[in-house]
């Protein structure tokens, strides 16, 4: 299996990155998956979403990653899977009234990584729900075979064995990945016309490739970029008990002034930046 590093440099979070009790948990893939999973999430135990702060009416944010969700009901053994494509907006979590006891398991994927373990193109599925059988082959077998056991760490290590078999670089598109490479390390700050000469292709051309690959417009995925690098930013300097500095933070990520930032900040997160801190 050949790798990729875009995830060394590119970490992306939610509205609430350091929520964790035994309804919810983040646990990283193994260092051979991390290039293509930013973590495995879900309950340690049974629990009421309904009366779960990390569930229903929790903010949800642009975290440019795609969910594979399963959850059990345990009142009747149902499992319900979805599949969660990019989104470009804030929403705020709902849950299923009729789920009242339920384990949960999901893989958070980084949004490069369809394009390596499944062949259907990703066009029109922004902001879209699927049920996951076209995108995974198996997936149902893979959901019995996850809830078969309550650890959280052998269901990890089940879904670990299934990705890797689904890996595959042999159809890649180079051009998506040339250009994929070139907005992370720009932090998404860049234009349409740049990128398109980056990669040597006319602005149609490069709109095509990313549409087919994410779903979305490389100028939309640029902007998604540039919000979660400065979120991303936020949370490190806040992490270290640092004060943000938001006129650096205008200048590096070439918002025109502040209220240009909060704004764009806004569209994204529903609150200013210093409201989102606050929120943690």
């Amino acid at each position: 299996m050949n790798r990729i590093n875009f995830h060394a440099g590119y970490h992306p979070a939610t509205a609430r990155p350091y929520t964790a009790d035994d309804s919810y948990v983040q646990v990283p893939a193994s260092p051979l998956l991390q290039p293509y999973i930013r973590c495995y999430w879900g309950s340690v135990h049974e629990f009421n979403p309904h009366i779960c702060g990390s569930y229903d009416g929790t903010l949800i944010v642009p975290d440019t990653c795609l969910d594979l969700i399963m959850i059990q009901n345990l009142e009747n053994g149902h499992i319900r899977m979805l599949f969660v494509c990019l989104n470009d907006t804030y929403t705020i979590n709902s849950w299923d009234k009729r789920e009242k006891k339920i384990s949960v398991f999901a893989v958070r994927f980084h949004c490069w990584t369809m394009n390596l373990i499944s062949r259907v193109p990703m066009t029109a599925t922004l902001n879209q729900v699927y049920p996951p059988d076209e995108f995974f082959p198996g997936v149902q077998e893979l959901g019995k075979r996850i809830f078969d056991t309550d650890s959280f760490q052998e269901r990890i290590r089940i879904a670990e064995e299934y990705i890797k078999r689904l890996v595959d670089f042999g159809p890649a598109s180079l051009p998506f990945f040339d250009g994929m490479d070139y907005i992370l390390n720009h932090k998404g700050v860049s234009t349409l016309k740049e990128l398109s000469e980056h990669l040597c292709y006319s602005k149609r051309q490069t709109q095509r490739i990313f549409t087919k690959a994410l779903g979305i417009t490389p100028g939309y995925f640029m902007d998604l970029v540039r919000y979660q690098s400065v979120w991303q930013e936020m949370l490190a300097i806040h992490t270290a008990g640092r004060k943000i500095n938001y006129m650096d933070i205008v200048a590096k990520y070439g918002y025109s002034d502040q209220s240009h930032f909060i704004t764009d900040f806004k569209k994204y997160h529903s609150m200013t930046p210093r409201e989102a801190l606050n929120n943690l």
